[in-house]
């Protein structure tokens, strides 16, 4: 029996301890917790398992927080996109722009989060212009509108400049012909036109995916290069002085002749939607590469037919693609069939054997000028008036 205040031993039947003298209870043999030696707490538990390690006082009040500024992000990258990008959202910008107490701030935030989004990607910066520029055409037209009615003398003096968009294009040099060509962006494009003829008619949406395109019409010399590879033949119309100049564009070839020359330089020719969208240079509701006129002093037409012929290629200014004769000099043959345009209709009906040609020519009228005007010859034809460039998929 062991003694409750001393922890002595004892026998069993003892009434009192033998070393403090103090009475003894029967029935205990386990030692008093109340005096018992207590041991110093391990390092490690019982079952061998390491004690869990206490956190320093400050760390979970330091977690905490950066979930806090987390979620806080998560929350305000939310509402930038709602207001931003959801017509609900914008819908509300407008109605606090137009705040008495705050809506000029609002005004100036909104300018400063969108330059800021389209000076991260040149192309988005390069839309912005261009829907800048077509609002301000917007605006422009009703202005002009609205003068017609007030005072109909002074709305015919008044004249509205075209603003060029200044472009930074992304170019390719072709091996076989050494020719420049230029990427034209991916985009919607409104093809046609409802005031010129049946076969231009409606106008309509289209979206046309990147290519590239020869910045110029393949000239007599790249021609040249072409024949002396392949054994192809020459135009017999070259032999004439007013065509065999090596920086005039190649005339009197078929479209046979034309898609013969664009395999072999490792492309092929253009659908006229593609030939339209890179004549426009990315203005919109033009008739012409970049105005809603032309002169003699910006493309190369309505010259004599028997004396004359076409110019040199890049004799005369670029459109906003940085490309080069759209209009004028020489008519440039299309891979498209004389089709009807959705919703419209052709004057005549042709057949597989004919083919789209685009931009008028050096003998032609402006009329035949337009960005839109399309002209229909049979894919044999050889005119002294027309030629071709290349385009090739990126």
């Amino acid at each position: 029996m062991i003694c409750k205040s001393c922890n002595t031993l004892n026998s069993n039947d003892a009434k009192k301890c033998v070393s403090c003298g103090e009475k003894l209870s029967s029935g205990s043999s386990k030692p008093d917790k109340k005096h018992a030696v207590q041991k110093p707490a391990s390092k490690y538990s019982s079952k061998g398992t390491s004690a869990k390690k206490q956190k320093p006082v400050g760390e979970k009040k330091s977690g905490n927080l950066g979930k806090l500024f987390i979620l806080l992000l998560i929350i305000l990258a939310g509402a930038i996109y709602f207001l931003e990008f959801t017509s609900v959202g914008k819908e509300y910008i407008e109605g606090l722009k137009q705040n008495e107490k705050f809506g000029q701030y609002v005004v100036v935030a909104d300018s400063l989060f969108n330059e800021f989004i389209t000076n991260l990607d040149p192309k988005a910066k390069e839309e912005a212009e261009r829907k800048r520029l077509e609002e301000e055409e917007k605006e422009k037209k009703a202005e002009a509108a609205k003068l017609a009615k007030k005072n109909p003398k002074k709305a015919k003096k008044k004249k509205f400049v075209i603003k060029r968009i200044k472009r930074e294009m992304q170019y390719y040099t072709a091996l076989k012909d050494n020719m420049n060509m230029v990427l034209i962006p991916a985009d919607e494009v409104s093809i046609g036109s409802n005031v010129e003829g049946i076969n231009e008619s409606p106008i309509h949406k289209v979206y046309i995916k990147e290519f590239y395109i020869d910045e110029h019409e393949v000239t007599l010399q790249q021609f040249r290069i072409f024949v002396e590879e392949t054994g192809y033949t020459l135009p017999d119309r070259i032999r004439s002085d007013r065509f065999n100049s090596p920086k005039q564009p190649i005339i009197g070839v078929s479209y046979e002749d034309a898609e013969a020359y664009a395999k072999w330089a490792g492309k092929r020719l253009p659908t006229e939607q593609e030939w339209e969208k890179a004549a426009r240079g990315g203005l919109v509701g033009l008739k012409y590469p970049y105005n809603n006129t032309i002169s003699p002093k910006e493309a190369c037409y309505d010259l004599n037919p028997t004396v004359d012929g076409p110019f040199d290629v890049k004799s005369y200014g670029a459109n906003d693609f940085k490309l080069y004769d759209f209009s004028g000099n020489v008519a440039e043959w299309t891979s498209s069939l004389p089709e009807s345009y959705p919703g419209g209709k052709v004057e005549e009906e042709f057949g597989e054997e004919y083919r789209v040609i685009r931009g008028g020519s050096w003998k032609d009228l402006k009329s035949a000028l337009t960005v839109s005007k399309r002209e229909i010859k049979g894919k044999k034809w050889k005119g002294n008036n027309v030629g071709f460039r290349c385009v090739m998929d990126y």
